[in-house]
């Protein structure tokens, strides 16, 4: 997952830091029709949920853009004391259910319950212990590409309520769980150092307005968020600046009542402990997940964007891959050939990812990610100018002819656009929230620049299909 703030609930300020006009319109024009071939499930029964791009939950201090979301409802396992949280973003680049605290419940028609949020004290979720010591709880945390979330490990009882899919003792993470203590506090710490922290939540992804949604639903291509097959392997922590942090992207802890946390060593978090994609725990339709979107006129589109998020791959008739080409990606155990990286002389691998060639170079650790909100790539041209930096803003809009490459050789082309940014931002009276030309840079000055992430902006009017690595041939992407 990988999102930038932006600023569209201020569009005069953002024409004045642009420099120009936008031909601002106060009412937008019709989404274009489905692309030929494009069919969008209905949800329901038994596999389709309702998908929705919207302007995000009650609480944000900036509305989203770009970013897909649906309900969960959450239970105490084997009672009907339950919650269901709106506005949990769905993410292919992650796995596992994660609910921020103080999270907006709703009602069974989704409206708001008054004075009524989300947390373990509203919903008792039982913490996960310690295996090797009962007194102590499990706590984690998630390095995300912008940030770092931190909270407690609890069980529950899931059910998507348009579905109807259910799973039961789920292992889910808590963010901002009191219960944690402070990120701060953790040993290795997970508050995370620069650049991270100089977004305004100063990295630190805990409360619904830094996370920017009530939770996430990581739906990505594996079983578990930190390792598949085996006991999670905490690695050695790195240190910087003469401050240690987790050196893997998914870090467990032990916890006291106190609390104070400290890094479980290596072989404590079974495969049975750790946070898992929810979507394989359903008894059927568990082998991947479509994410469906129509498109969206080249200037935008208001909330709401209407799509479904549909479960499994070729177990119904409204889930086949028909025309759809896949491109295997790099699996999880896989560290050699296409899939090993070598970066300061040590081999890293490239789980979850594909090459892609896009003018002139070659990126080997690419992907498609509902969870971030734009199309990003390495450049260090055309950066919009505060407070939407990162975001791009090139003076007339730019096409991007792109070629996805999976392990196997197979190719497709993705072809994609980059408009200036803030005129996005200000059309419609900054009313608009799904963009199909939004895109920004991940260059880095001190790694690797080596990924196109084709985020949110290129899913819409494509069905994009992620296999789970539990697939025939998986894992995988298609489209």
């Amino acid at each position: 997952m990988r999102k930038f703030l932006a600023l569209i609930v201020t569009p005069l300020v953002i024409l004045a830091g642009c420099g120009g006009g936008s031909g601002t319109t106060t009412t937008p024009p019709p989404p274009p029709p489905p692309p030929p071939g494009q069919t969008i499930a209905t949800p329901g029964p038994p596999n389709v949920e309702s998908l929705v791009v919207d302007a995000g939950p009650q609480g944000l201090t900036t509305p989203s853009v770009n970013t897909s979301f649906i309900s969960v409802t959450v239970c105490i396992p084997g009672t009907t004391t339950c919650q269901t949280i709106d506005h949990i973003e769905v993410d292919t680049g992650s796995s596992g259910l994660r609910l921020v605290t103080g999270a907006t419940t709703v009602d069974s028609a989704g409206n708001p319950i008054p004075g009524i949020l989300f947390s373990l004290t509203s919903l008792p979720l039982p913490a996960v212990a310690d295996p090797n010591n009962a007194a102590n709880k499990l706590a984690e945390c998630l390095q995300f590409a912008d940030g770092f979330s931190w909270g407690s490990v609890n069980t529950a009882d899931i059910k998507l309520p348009v579905s109807g899919k259910t799973a039961t003792s789920v292992i889910v993470h808590v963010i901002g769980a009191a219960s944690a203590g402070a990120a701060a506090s953790a040993n290795p710490t997970c508050v995370p150092p620069a650049p991270l922290n100089a977004n305004p939540c100063m990295g630190q992804e805990n409360t619904v307005p830094c996370f920017g949604a009530n939770g996430i639903l990581g739906v990505g291509p594996f079983i578990n968020d930190c390792s598949s097959t085996s006991d999670c392997d905490p690695g050695t922590p790195v240190i910087s600046g003469g401050t240690s942090y987790p050196s893997n992207s998914a870090t467990y802890f032990t916890c006291t009542a106190v609390p104070s946390c400290a890094q479980v060593p290596k072989g404590t978090i079974t495969t049975q402990l750790q946070v898992p994609n929810p979507a394989v725990l359903f008894a059927a339709d568990n082998n991947g997940v479509i994410i469906e979107l129509p498109a969206v006129p080249d200037t935008g589109n208001s909330a709401p964007v209407k799509g479904s998020l549909v479960f499994g791959i070729g177990t119904l008739s409204n889930n086949a891959k028909g025309s759809a080409t896949t491109l295997p990606m790099c699996a999880a155990n896989t560290t050699a050939g296409i899939c090993g990286l070598t970066v300061n002389g040590m081999l890293v691998p490239l789980a979850g990812t594909i090459s892609a060639s896009l003018s002139g170079a070659t990126y080997q650790e690419s992907y498609l990610d509902s969870g971030s909100n734009a199309n990003f790539f390495p450049t260090t041209s055309n950066s919009c100018p505060s407070p939407n930096q990162g975001f791009l803003c090139p003076t007339s809009t730019m096409s991007e002819s792109a070629v996805l490459t999976g392990t196997d050789g197979t190719t497709a082309a993705a072809d994609f656009s980059v408009a200036n940014a803030n005129t996005l931002f200000s059309a419609n009276n900054g009313m608009n929230v799904a963009f199909s030309n939004l895109a920004g840079s991940n260059y880095s000055s001190t790694l690797p620049n080596n990924s196109l992430d084709l985020g949110l902006s290129f899913f819409y009017g494509h069905n994009v299909f992620t296999g789970f690595e539990n697939n025939s041939g998986g894992p995988y992407f298609a489209y």
